[in-house]
């Protein structure tokens, strides 16, 4: 009996030690430190649920922090190979994905519900196949709406941007602070605290979210409320490594990707995001400024050639940028109103 059951037990580690042997290693990398909301709550969350899933037949692991490269490069590093799978700001990526960047047009979203499901509706139905082609798309979301946060000087209308130094997250933001006579600043993500500290920003367009994950909370101040712009996330995998998984593999990817992502990425967001604002309403020397209906009509007056802009950009490339407004509006209005 006891020499059955050294070799029961004996099998059993065999067949796990098999097991892990056989799974295909998925790299999956992220610019954002290993402790942030994203990294932690979102990304590791789902690498936990595929591999969960599969059984052994693959094991996703996380390369966070930008150890496998620096956040405009999270394209790059899927399409050779470098990483399987990243979490990427798709805004970061110039060209690339123009049709994506409906959402970041101004006042268009508020939750990060409504991007996210417009942005895979919009993959869904087509209208993305052409800037997606030659990654497979695990799924896309978007953050809620952007507020400006300041560290000395207090930002609430239009006027009080002139001259400012404000961190650019995206071309259309870019544009938008340009427009409202700010300089602009190419800032990464995960430097936006130090260039703050150092004075080579004097503000950020960025959802509440991103106050706990970059640590913002001693170098800003002034939060206004605007909703003023929005970015479109990815979590894209290399084609060839898809292909090659095993169909448990597969299937497994597959489950917990396209809307099914959006969704469950977004509410997770949108939780954490009010969460974050009342920490900081919450924190001693900082101050939220929801701006008033006369002064959002004021932005958007001054903004609104940004949205006809963009329109005439997707025109000249061939694309058809009027239709994929018209059905994101469709989609964003139903849940923010």
């Amino acid at each position: 009996m006891k020499n059955k059951i050294i070799g029961f037990v004996f099998g059993v580690l065999s067949l796990g030690i098999v097991n892990a042997a056989s799974a295909t290693e998925l790299k999956l990398a992220t610019f954002e430190p290993p402790k942030a909301f994203i990294a932690s709550k979102i990304l590791a969350a789902w690498a936990d649920k595929v591999n969960e899933c599969s059984a052994g037949a693959v094991n996703v692991k996380m390369f966070a922090g930008g150890v496998l490269g620096k956040p405009p490069q999270q394209y790059d590093i899927v399409t050779k190979g470098v990483a399987d799978i990243s979490w990427t700001v798709l805004g970061y990526i110039g060209g690339q994905f123009p049709l994506s960047s409906v959402i970041e047009l101004p006042f268009l979203t508020k939750t990060s519900k409504a991007g996210s499901r417009a942005l895979n509706t919009l993959y869904e139905e087509g209208y993305l196949d052409k800037e997606m082609a030659g990654i497979k798309l695990i799924g896309l979301h978007s953050n809620p709406g952007y507020q400006i946060h300041m560290k000395s000087d207090k930002v609430v209308r239009p006027a009080d941007f002139k001259g400012k130094k404000m961190r650019v997250p995206s071309k259309i933001a870019g544009t938008i602070l340009k427009t409202l006579g700010a300089t602009g600043v190419r800032v990464p993500a995960p430097g936006t605290s130090e260039a703050l500290n150092k004075g080579v920003i004097d503000g950020t367009p960025f959802p509440y979210t991103a106050i706990g994950s970059f640590r913002l909370f001693d170098v800003t101040k002034y939060h206004t409320e605007v909703n003023i712009t929005n970015a479109t996330f990815g979590l894209i995998m290399n084609q060839g490594k898809y292909d090659g998984l095993s169909a448990k593999g597969k299937g497994c990817v597959d489950k917990f990707s396209g809307q099914w992502f959006g969704d469950w990425a977004s509410g997770l967001i949108d939780s954490q995001n009010a969460k974050m604002r009342v920490e900081v309403d919450n924190k001693p020397g900082h101050e939220i400024i929801v701006a008033s209906d006369d002064v959002i009509a004021e932005y958007k007056k001054i903004l609104a050639p940004i949205e006809a802009n963009w329109l005439a950009e997707m025109k000249g490339k061939g694309l058809d940028g009027d239709a994929v407004l018209k059905r994101a509006r469709q989609i964003i209005s139903k849940i923010d109103g």
